[in-house]
């Protein structure tokens, strides 16, 4: 596409002010600019919804990141005011076509199939705005679409494959040989995780959880072979069906951590990224906008909840997904070769605003869902 013909302005999800899914809307923002070197446009043809997008959008992360009119969450910005964080995009997961480049931007060519997860920063030029009809970010976080997905496929992958390798990544040693309980293995972060653990990192025993419903969606999502033993956990409590002492390593994305404690070996290992909060460390890497107390006050919560597992002589530490394209390159290798498959739930079409609303209600309250929700951006 020629530069000239990309528009100036572009239909975007996002909130005039911080709130919950119930006011989102699909408004018309400009359009990104590139204004560097190595940067590139991406026509999105498909975007997924991420809590955290819904977090984002309800201005939860003010406090961590300097947003700008955080603070004032009931107060509306001009749409005209874009050095502030209102109008706020939605959406981090996307997929599309690569339509403009910068001068220092090499590895890809106009018309390039590409997938990225925007980095985790809000307020600023790059960050948010997935869920939209274009998004501009820097090269270094853009690898090509894995040749064996559709663009659909591969918009639900980015952020859930990324907390999944970097949470398997934290494991001292890695989980070869050992085992791995993985809670909630249909979920966006366990269904990748589950398939990392086994395919990629070589566990030897991987346990999850679904509902009774789910129970025969496993291996038709997952493949055969990947989860070796299922627990119901509508009919029975994990932390009495799996043995004390018997699990290596836990990846707790469903705040299972407290819980789960017992079932961990002595010098076991829980890597979460739900639950006890992100270090201020694991914040700073993400943003360097963390205001310093925030910083302080969370390494010292952290600090605290390493000390209260170590009493069970376990293990313990965060994660705070961080976009980067030298894990999304491993991912797309994986996909590539049969050992990661994307789970997606639902598929909607970027006009219906009432359906994607009502998507990100019941992803809000937790409920229900069966791996990602992606919307169709090109099909309208």
């Amino acid at each position: 596409m020629a530069t000239s013909s990309i528009p100036n302005t572009m239909r975007s999800l996002s909130v005039r002010r911080f709130g919950p899914p119930s006011k989102w809307e699909i408004a018309g923002l400009p359009t990104p600019k590139i204004t560097r070197g190595d940067e590139v446009l991406v026509k999105v043809h498909a975007a997924a919804i991420n809590p955290t997008d819904i977090g984002a959008a309800m201005g939860r992360y003010w406090p961590a990141f300097n947003v700008p009119g955080g603070l004032n969450i009931y107060k509306p910005v001009a749409k005209t005011d874009h050095k502030s964080s209102l109008p706020h995009k939605i959406g981090y997961d996307l997929a599309g076509t690569v339509v403009d480049r910068g001068s220092e931007a090499t590895k890809f060519n106009v018309g390039d199939e590409v997938i990225c997860c925007l980095p985790f920063k809000d307020g600023e030029k790059y960050g948010t705005g997935a869920v939209s009809k274009y998004a501009l970010l820097t090269e270094t976080l853009v690898v090509s679409k894995p040749k064996n997905l559709n663009f659909v496929e591969a918009a639900s992958l980015p952020m859930v494959a990324l907390t999944a390798i970097q949470m398997l990544d934290k494991v001292p040693g890695g989980v070869e040989g050992k085992t791995v309980f993985i809670p909630a293995g249909l979920s966006g972060v366990g269904s990748a995780a589950v398939q990392m653990a086994k395919n990629a990192y070589g566990a030897e025993k991987v346990i999850t959880t679904v509902s009774t419903r789910k129970i025969p969606m496993i291996d038709g999502f997952l493949s055969k072979g990947v989860v070796d033993e299922i627990i119901d956990y509508t009919k029975t409590n994990p932390a009495k069906t799996i043995p004390q002492n018997s699990v290596d390593v836990l990846i707790d994305s469903i705040g299972a951590t407290v819980s789960s404690l017992a079932l961990l070996k002595k010098g076991g290992m829980i890597v979460a990224c739900a639950g006890p909060p992100s270090s201020g460390r694991d914040l700073k890497n993400v943003s360097t906008d963390v205001p310093y107390l925030v910083e302080k006050i969370l390494n010292l919560v952290n600090a605290v909840v390493r000390w209260w597992v170590g009493r069970y002589q376990v293990k313990f530490d965060t994660v705070l997904m961080k976009a980067n394209g030298g894990d999304l390159e491993r991912i797309k290798t994986w996909v590539e070769e049969g050992k990661l498959r994307p789970v997606v739930g639902k598929v909607l079409k970027f006009v219906d605003l009432e359906g994607i609303k009502e998507e990100g209600e019941r992803i809000m309250k937790g409920k229900g869902g069966v791996g990602k929700v992606v919307i169709d951006i090109i099909a309208d």
